[in-house]
């Protein structure tokens, strides 16, 4: 089995662990500039989840919120993006698991901070080999930590594989 994990923000991320926990595929979420507007690149999303849809693949997607004093434009256009990710689960056939951002960061982040920079440092110390030398690493190292969190909590028995 594997796990996607996706951190869904525009500076988000999609990471693929194997039931070993072994990064498969990780990558920058797809961007195209259209205008002065950076937007989801979903003809490339789309390829990649029809990719892994002939695999057992479960989706951990972070559940994504508006934000106080974030403009209605760019909340309008984050959770349009939001609502694009979970359809393309839906028309995959790919079942999928919304986990709060808070959930998943007090379970693989303990006795850590919560900020940006703190998934970085944990990513790092499970994955050392993986180089996230970039400011925007932050989005790998969040996917990649909310694919391990489904997985364990799979694992142990505290979430079902077919909620979503």
């Amino acid at each position: 089995m594997y796990i996607m994990g996706i951190d869904p923000g525009f500076s988000g991320a999609l990471a693929v662990l194997d039931s070993d926990l072994k990064i498969e595929f990780v990558m920058d979420m797809p961007i195209i500039k259209v205008g002065k507007k950076r937007e989801l690149d979903e003809a490339r999303l789309s390829v990649i989840f029809k990719m892994w849809r002939s695999k057992s693949i479960n989706v951990a997607l972070e559940k994504s919120q508006t934000m106080p004093n974030q403009g209605i434009v760019s909340s309008g256009r984050y959770m349009a993006s939001y609502g694009f990710l979970r359809g393309l689960c839906v028309g995959n056939g790919i079942p999928y698991h919304l986990i709060q951002p808070q959930t998943w960061k007090k379970a693989m982040m303990p006795d850590m901070g919560k900020e940006k920079g703190a998934s970085i440092q944990k990513v790092s110390q499970l994955y050392p080999e993986l180089s996230l030398t970039r400011v925007k690493d932050h989005g790998i190292a969040d996917a990649i930590l909310i694919a391990r969190y489904l997985k364990l909590s799979i694992s142990n028995g505290t979430k079902s594989s077919s909620d979503g």
